[in-house]
């Protein structure tokens, strides 16, 4: 059995479901052999993610844990990205392969330049998660899970110029965790992760920031519920600097995305303060009515006639010799093994 070795940099739900889901094709017959290693800042991290079996062993340090690794998984906290890149270059041997799980692939494109050779392949990639884990706000560890990336899609966004063999392996290994694999543009990616991950971050955290603000917060957050948990615990999974990169580093689109709903809120505050029941009406059915067709799309996850278009085809095969000397050839071979 052929054996690949894989470095997750940051233990987290995503992170850690990747873990899971290799060992999930493993479990059922899978002919390569994957060996995790793991690296987090916390100690205790590290710990439960050996303890729930989404890696085999541990190291305290990120260019430790990416020595002699074939493929690396960067889920760092965003604001710490850039330096890692920096920290792990020196070790990372000739050919591996980077998938890059930063929210945000045009910045971390200009890092790889900076500090990787040409012997380094990077390819971003955000997993679009199972519509049956959509609901769970909460992106700790405890929640990971192998069919987190089931029945769903991973965005790949590659450089103009990737080469075709770093394309072709992240396609694949995309198809190994689970998912169908899909290729969106880096900076088109940027623009529309904008409007749904980083717009409701941004509306969570100054929602809390106003009412922490208020003369009766004392009050208030003690009559908290659910809604109001759920809106706004990006404060608690994300560090503060991360936000920050995010927002600032791709403020122009979060600025264009902020004013559109600046002018909806503002309409449905004239509605609200005149009293206009019919419009309001209007709004919630609208909006109600699409909600059921998202949620119904989502469940159905028919990407094939997805809007923006259909399902590209994958490779048939890999380059031999590829990536500094057969890693595409000891994880896939000529077949597509990603049913197995």
């Amino acid at each position: 059995m052929s054996s690949l070795s894989i470095a997750l940099l940051g233990l987290n739900r995503v992170s850690a479901s990747i873990g899971l889901a290799l060992k999930r094709y493993m479990k059922k017959g899978g002919k390569y052999q994957f060996t995790i290693t793991g690296y987090d800042y916390s100690a205790d991290m590290a710990k439960q993610a050996k303890k729930m079996g989404a890696i085999d062993k541990s190291e305290r340090k990120p260019d430790k844990a990416v020595a002699n690794a074939d493929i690396v998984i960067l889920s760092i906290s965003y604001e710490d990205a850039e330096a890692t890149f920096r920290t792990i270059a020196p070790d990372l041997r000739d050919g591996v392969m980077i998938f890059d799980l930063s929210p945000l692939k045009a910045p971390s494109l200009e890092w790889a330049k900076t500090y990787l050779t040409d012997e380094h392949h990077i390819v971003g990639a955000t997993p679009i998660v199972n519509p049956h884990h959509l609901f769970v706000a909460d992106q700790s560890i405890e929640h990971a899970n192998e069919s987190l990336f089931d029945d769903s899609t991973t965005l790949l966004t590659p450089s103009a110029s990737c080469i075709k063999e770093a394309v072709d392996l992240a396609f694949n290994f995309a198809q190994i965790l689970g998912s169908k694999p899909r290729f969106l543009d880096p900076h088109e990616h940027d623009t529309m992760l904008a409007y749904t991950e980083q717009l409701p971050r941004l509306l969570g955290t100054t929602v809390f920031y106003h009412l922490m603000n208020q003369d009766n917060w004392n009050d208030l957050q003690w009559f908290t519920n659910p809604g109001f948990g759920v809106l706004t615990r990006v404060l608690f999974d994300y560090h503060p600097d991360a936000l920050r990169d995010e927002f600032t580093q791709n403020s122009a689109v979060l600025t264009r995305a902020l004013d559109g709903l600046i002018d909806s809120l503002q309409q449905f505050r004239t509605s609200l303060s005149e009293k206009k029941t019919q419009e309001i009406e209007a709004v919630l059915v609208s909006a109600a009515d699409e909600y059921e067709k998202w949620i119904n799309n989502r469940y159905r996850a028919d990407w094939d006639s997805a809007a923006y278009g259909a399902e590209p085809k994958p490779m048939n095969s890999l380059a031999r010799g590829l990536l500094g000397g057969t890693i595409a050839d000891k994880l896939f071979g000529e077949e597509d093994d990603s049913k197995k």
